[in-house]
């Protein structure tokens, strides 16, 4: 079982915890099997409960097909490599990188993992006609331009995976056009870099091989073989659009003023 499938056919919903707080959330299934229970950390109110429930059921479900796990064992949820370490009461906490340093340092939490989840999967349930996400890992390569950090308008190509350790994204920045043909104005790095680098372009990653995403100033559209894939009215991304636009129209008024 995949924890695509689990998020499958879940609503954006708001979480019932309050700003500020964090919680301590653990399965309670896994010692059927005399396995340890799974304890995560969350102190992003944003993160919905039925997200938090879910991931937590992932794992028991895990435990009940036969899996074992052990303190000092990865796991990869969505695109994210979170690992595993006793409590002194007995659990197994998940520990996920704090997406701020190399090398990677990891921290008592699931925010990140299950905000990434989220936008990934969001962004590829609002296209139509769908597709499925294809989460690559935080551990796999990337080719970008050498401009990547600073570039406001970049395009975003995922081509097949030329091995397990590339995850076949490009990008390119649209403002050096001449500069896009010149192998070496493109280094390559590791997502988790990208991730780093620019949190902003993390919640495309899960997009699909074969299509594109450009993101140009205040829109963002996805590109398919037979021309741009349209995005469903009140979506994820159609939402997005709209605001990025409200917020571009705002700064150009303000300018103008």
């Amino acid at each position: 079982m995949s924890l695509r499938s689990v998020f499958s056919k879940l609503g954006r919903k708001p979480s019932s915890e309050q700003p500020g707080t964090s919680s301590i959330h653990a399965t309670s299934d896994c010692k059927r099997y005399g396995h340890p229970e799974f304890q995560i950390r969350v102190s992003n109110s944003a993160v919905p409960v039925e997200d938090i429930a879910l991931l937590l059921r992932f794992f028991e479900q895990r435990v009940a097909q036969g899996e074992k796990f052990r303190s000092g064992e990865s796991l990869q949820v969505g695109w994210m490599f979170t690992m595993l370490e006793d409590t002194p009461e007995g659990f197994l906490r998940v520990l996920e990188p704090d997406m701020k340093v190399v090398p990677v340092k990891f921290v008592d939490s699931v925010d990140g993992t299950l905000t990434h989840l989220r936008n990934q999967q969001d962004v590829v349930r609002s296209l139509t006609p769908s597709v499925e996400p294809d989460f690559p890992s935080l551990r796999q390569s990337a080719v970008v331009h050498v401009n990547y950090k600073e570039a406001g308008r970049v395009l975003l190509t995922r081509s097949a995976a030329a091995d397990e350790t590339d995850s076949g994204w490009w990008l390119s920045d649209l403002d050096d056009e001449a500069g896009s043909q010149d192998p070496t104005r493109f280094v390559k790095t590791s997502l988790y870099q990208l991730g780093i680098d620019r949190p902003d372009l993390v919640k495309f990653l899960a997009v699909p091989a074969e299509l594109q995403v450009v993101v140009d100033g205040a829109r963002i559209g996805v590109l398919g073989v037979d021309g741009e894939v349209q995005q469903i009215p009140g979506s994820y991304l159609s939402e997005l659009n709209k605001l990025r636009q409200q917020r571009a129209s705002s700064t150009g008024q303000s300018s103008g003023g």
